[in-house]
């Protein structure tokens, strides 16, 4: 998508007339690539024995092991319960077509690790928070918002 972009602006038309163009242009791949890096390839869980953080296409959560609880939801993969925010749902371990045995083995490990801090109980109190994710990848969408200017523009 993104070498039709450049091939309608450099090679077909000769060089872009205004930035109307260039935006038009690139609007369309770069509104695809933010959403696969924001849905598709940034989604993960981490944990390690005192935390979990959980950053989800929009938002990132995270918690004290002590302050998760496990929810099964059948055939979809597991949900958790944070304390003081509510209940989360993993978007990296959601039950898919593409699903195998890391996706399996991870969700069996993030339940043992859960398990075994609730057990001891010796781990710090770590506040539950909730941020709005942001980065890099976010600038791809102002091409997508300078078209949107320019078709709503008198």
């Amino acid at each position: 998508m993104a070498a039709v972009a450049v091939y309608f602006l450099l090679f077909d038309s000769g060089a872009p007339k205004d930035v109307w163009d260039v935006s038009l242009a690139l609007s369309l791949p770069c509104g695809v690539s933010w959403i696969l890096i924001r849905i598709g390839i940034t989604p993960s869980v981490e944990w390690s024995d005192t935390e979990v953080k959980v950053c989800n296409p929009l938002f990132t959560y995270g918690a004290g092991l002590d302050q998760v609880r496990l929810l099964g939801r059948s055939g979809r993969g597991g949900a958790i319960e944070l304390e003081g925010i509510g209940v989360v749902m993993p978007w990296s371990m959601t039950r898919s077509v593409f699903d195998g045995k890391r996706a399996n083995q991870a969700q069996r490990d993030l339940r043992h690790a859960v398990l075994r801090a609730q057990k001891t109980g010796e781990t710090e109190k770590i506040p539950a928070a909730r941020k709005l994710r942001y980065g890099w990848f976010d600038l791809l969408i102002v091409p997508m918002l300078a078209a949107c200017v320019w078709a709503f523009l008198p």
